[in-house]
């Protein structure tokens, strides 16, 4: 699921993160300062086809209150369901008017987030699927990813990218400012990019999570891995010294993307030995 917290106060913005992820721990939660980056991010979600689940919205917000901000996001996701947390009671008739589906106020902990939720929807607690029987990765070539001997197909390809590089740091955790470095290396690392690396890290959670391989994916706060004891991959086999593996290596290793050449430069100097 892809949650949004928007608050433009940071301290307070910061303790709504950490109390949405004490809830949300597998899923995609993020928090902006201001409307402007926050409805960017609601319309790159929408612009890939993806959905705003819950949105957590401060009322008092700098240069548009949150029920303003709210009817823009209504526009741009319809199905997504609004708590306004506020230290203000006033506000409460104007905010369920807009059919808000929550109202809190202020400070925010994680026990009234789940009564408001329950109240919503009984059933907003997800379950992931089993682990399927076998999660592939092949490195050596193209890359590809393989549940079940099935091809993954991924909704956008820099998730793609993002889960071979992923597989590439061999469960060494990236931050996200290291993921906008490597997707978008001739971009600045600003508020754009960021968003667009919180949207790519959603949408490959979602095609792992919906193929029952969420399980795969290690995710903390500003921090992703992947869990490499849960991968059959060739090159983890290649360093551990399987035949089979080594003699699979034709030389190319992850050839469509240029990071990876570092790694094949190092896969052919043992291969050579």
């Amino acid at each position: 699921m892809n949650i949004l917290a928007l608050d433009d106060e940071r301290l307070i913005l910061d303790d709504m993160l950490v109390e949405l992820k004490k809830i949300f721990e597998d899923d995609e939660v993020v928090g902006y300062e201001t409307s402007d980056d926050a409805l960017n991010y609601v319309l790159d979600l929408k612009a890939h086809g993806e959905v705003l689940d819950y949105a957590f919205l401060d009322i008092n917000l700098r240069g548009i209150t949150g029920i303003e901000f709210a009817k823009k996001l209504k526009e741009a996701q319809p199905d997504t369901k609004i708590v306004f947390c506020t230290a203000y009671s006033e506000y409460a008739y104007d905010a369920y008017k807009l059919h808000a589906n929550g109202y809190l106020l202020k400070p925010v902990e994680a026990a009234q987030i789940i009564e408001t939720l329950d109240a919503i929807n009984k059933d907003w607690r997800s379950q992931d699927q089993l682990a399927p029987k076998e999660i592939r990765v092949q490195t050596f070539g193209n890359f590809e990813l393989f549940i079940d001997n099935r091809p993954v197909s991924f909704q956008r390809e820099k998730a793609k990218e993002l889960f071979a590089y992923l597989i590439d740091r061999n469960g060494a955790a990236i931050t996200t400012g290291e993921i906008v470095s490597i997707l978008w290396e001739d971009r600045p690392n600003d508020k754009t990019t960021l968003n667009q690396a919180h949207a790519v890290i959603s949408s490959m959670k979602k095609t792992l999570k919906e193929l029952g391989a969420g399980n795969i994916i290690i995710k903390t706060w500003n921090h992703i891995a992947v869990d490499i004891t849960k991968i059959k991959c060739d090159v983890y086999d290649f360093y551990k010294g399987d035949v089979i593996a080594i003699n699979s290596y034709r030389g190319e290793y992850m050839a469509q993307y240029s990071w990876a050449e570092m790694t094949n430069a190092d896969l052919l100097e043992k291969s050579r030995r």
